[in-house]
């Protein structure tokens, strides 16, 4: 498990690369949706934050890979379209997670209650009404969709390293869905353990942030001042958004490794083979001395 360890030491290195084109982002994007979302009547806000968090992912195996001594410089139309193109992958692919969660909690809580499971059944409404079934279905649903949602993302995790390396001046072209499921142990155990993670610092950063624009709004409509928080309070909140910015700086930093790692594997192995299997041509050449 080298990969998990070695990928935790570097991710500091990312999280310290990622800290300002994140802010940059956020602005960039922020005014680029907002246009969109006015011109498309709304229709494009559904697309958006998959887009914009595939593009920040993207950039974030860049700067990884710089990291790990990958210095070429980037092209920025290209890691945009890929963003398109894997952001809607992405989409797609979680909201069939998300469905497949769905029936499966249904099955499950059927066959805790002793119910037969049938079409039926999984269309019969009234039965969400039920305190034992509703337990069962919501539970089994968190705990599904938060596995089909990691698998998903360990998956693609290899495919998206690549696709930000490709981004690269002068890198080498590789298929769409390059690495796919590639390092799959190593990778589900970070992106585990950071998804779990990011759940409670995505609460704390959101609590912090609504807690400093609430004070904000009360002292300057109803007092007209300049609010005073207490610096603990303040460097906890950025502490906490520092740390849930770490967790995906882990992520992306292990997807990087593991393309690294997976391409040394195969290039290791190709050469073994060349080395056991001699060229057709000097195969050719033996035999036709054998004959003569």
């Amino acid at each position: 498990m080298a990969l998990i360890y070695k990928s935790f030491v570097l991710s500091f290195s990312v999280l310290g690369r990622m800290i300002w084109p994140l802010l940059g982002v956020f602005v960039v994007a922020t005014v680029i949706w907002g246009i969109l979302s006015m011109l498309s009547l709304g229709y494009s806000d559904v697309i958006s934050g998959p887009i914009t968090a595939t593009f920040i992912a993207l950039m974030g195996m860049r700067a990884a890979f710089s990291v790990l001594g990958d210095n070429s410089k980037t092209s920025y139309d290209i890691l945009a379209l890929y963003a398109v193109l894997y952001g809607l992958v992405l989409m797609i692919a979680k909201a069939g997670a998300v469905l497949v969660s769905n029936f499966s909690a249904v099955i499950f809580a059927d066959w805790q209650l002793g119910t037969a499971v049938s079409v039926q059944n999984l269309v019969n409404a009234e039965r969400a009404l039920q305190s034992g079934f509703a337990l069962y279905a919501i539970s089994a649903n968190i705990v599904f969709t938060f596995v089909l949602y990691t698998l998903v993302h360990v998956a693609m995790a290899v495919p998206l390293a690549s696709a930000a390396r490709r981004a690269g001046h002068r890198s080498k072209h590789t298929g769409f869905f390059h690495g796919f499921g590639r390092k799959f142990i190593p990778l589900f155990c970070v992106f585990t353990l950071t998804f779990f993670l990011q759940f409670f610092f995505n609460l704390i950063s959101a609590f912090f942030a609504l807690l400093l624009l609430f004070g904000s709004f009360v002292a300057m409509i109803f007092f007209q001042t300049v609010p005073d928080f207490d610096p603990e309070f303040i460097i906890t909140g950025v502490l906490a958004g520092l740390g849930l910015i770490w967790l995906h700086a882990w992520g992306w930093t292990a997807s990087a490794m593991a393309l690294i790692d997976s391409d040394q594997a195969m290039s290791e192995k190709q050469t073994k083979v060349q080395a056991f299997n001699p060229t057709p041509e000097l195969d050719l050449r033996a035999l036709r001395k054998s004959r003569e």
